[in-house]
């Protein structure tokens, strides 16, 4: 059964997605050292600002919930997705249709930055982690530039990684496919200084932004890397097959076009059209959850 989306909902969706993109690299190129927690809670806060149902004059009432479950490692050692985006179609309540996407997320590192491995110790867990030592302060705060380019590298990305494998095996045995969401800045190439003098700088455009790429997508793209290879934002731009060939989905869909379109037109996503989540019931409920936050979109149609 085909789903049109009235053009008033749409654009409702798609503008919302879009400015939780430009906020999220804007964010990202005014802090280049922001962590991808940090990110991944932003996207979910910016949804939770506008819980509750709006009514359009389509006749169709559309309602956002956002939650927070907590981070951890859950499937097996590793957590497969940051972010599910859920999307609920329903007919005067009756719930016709269900979507899901999971989604790891990636950020892109600017030079002369460097990904630090997880520390271990466990004075440094929880709270913990708000507390460095005098040094580390120290380069914090110190002047420098900060810069990305098509040579920068989603450094906490490995080939083949423990974390991959798991996202593979998730995707091999619940039949759902996996995505990467990628945090870049507004635009490549982007210098700042650090610290900042004044407050929040005055950016451009969002040019470049959050991309989605099919998990699928990059192992083919990257298949004559070697084993814990760490891709650029180059290898996305130049590597990646078929649509992403060209604008505007060279590096990867627009967080707003995975979202507002292909999702919405059920392009993308896992299907699910039991009239009580069957499908879905079964992966959000695993004692060991997959994911860590999650964004639901429910539609109710007349």
């Amino acid at each position: 059964m085909q789903i049109r989306v009235p053009d008033d909902v749409r654009e409702f969706i798609k503008a919302h997605f879009e400015s939780c993109n430009r906020k999220l690299a804007y964010d990202l190129s005014a802090w280049p050292g922001m962590h991808e927690e940090p990110l991944d809670m932003r996207f979910v806060s910016y949804f939770a600002g506008i819980q509750g149902p709006v009514f359009f004059p389509s006749d169709w009432t559309v309602r956002v919930d956002a939650h927070f479950i907590g981070g951890g490692r859950h499937f097996g050692t590793w957590e497969v997705a940051d972010i599910a985006l859920m999307i609920v179609f329903r007919r005067r309540g009756k719930v016709i249709r269900s979507k899901m996407a999971f989604l790891q997320s990636k950020r892109l590192y600017a030079a002369p930055l460097e990904h630090e491995e997880e520390d271990s110790d466990w004075r440094r867990m929880g709270l913990g982690r708000l507390i460095v030592a005098e040094h580390e302060h120290n380069d914090l705060i110190q002047a420098r530039d900060l810069s990305f380019s098509e040579e920068s590298r989603y450094q906490a990305f490995k080939k083949e990684s423990d974390q991959q494998q798991a996202m593979t095996s998730f995707q091999s045995r619940y039949d759902m496919k996996m995505y990467y969401l990628f945090y870049n800045p507004l635009c490549i190439p982007h210098k700042i200084r650090m610290p900042l003098i004044g407050g929040y700088p005055e950016l451009g455009d969002n040019d470049v932004g959050c991309r989605v790429v099919p998990m699928d997508s990059l192992n083919i793209a990257l298949v004559e890397k070697a084993k814990n290879y760490i891709p650029s934002y180059a290898d996305l731009k130049y590597l990646l097959g078929g649509e992403f060939l060209a604008e505007p989905n060279t590096a990867g869909w627009r967080l707003e076009h995975f979202a507002g379109d292909l999702m919405l037109d059920c392009k993308e996503g896992l299907i699910d059209e039991s009239p009580h989540f069957l499908h879905m019931t079964r992966l959000m409920s695993q004692k060991t959850r997959p994911m860590s936050s999650a964004v639901s979109i429910t539609f109710d149609m007349p």
